[in-house]
């Protein structure tokens, strides 16, 4: 999404506040503590998200996500 289309979607949205890093940094953080291997897909393009808090959190959350699939393979 991008910075136009998330002001667009929730103008006089509380969750503007969050600003859009802000929810990208929070989407990382609840798919590196629940997601799936299918969630891989869709965080690894964000690997290369020009915001660094955006991208630590990112790797972060494949890690967790990659560990956990690991744990379920043994």
């Amino acid at each position: 999404m991008s910075q136009e289309d998330f002001g667009a979607a929730f103008k006089g949205s509380p969750i503007k506040r969050a600003k859009l890093r802000g929810v990208k940094r929070n989407a990382a953080v609840v798919v590196g503590n629940v997601g799936t291997r299918s969630d891989v897909d869709v965080l690894t393009p964000a690997v290369d998200a020009p915001d660094a808090m955006v991208r630590e959190h990112v790797l972060w959350a494949l890690a967790q996500v990659i560990s956990r699939r690991e744990d379920m393979d043994d």
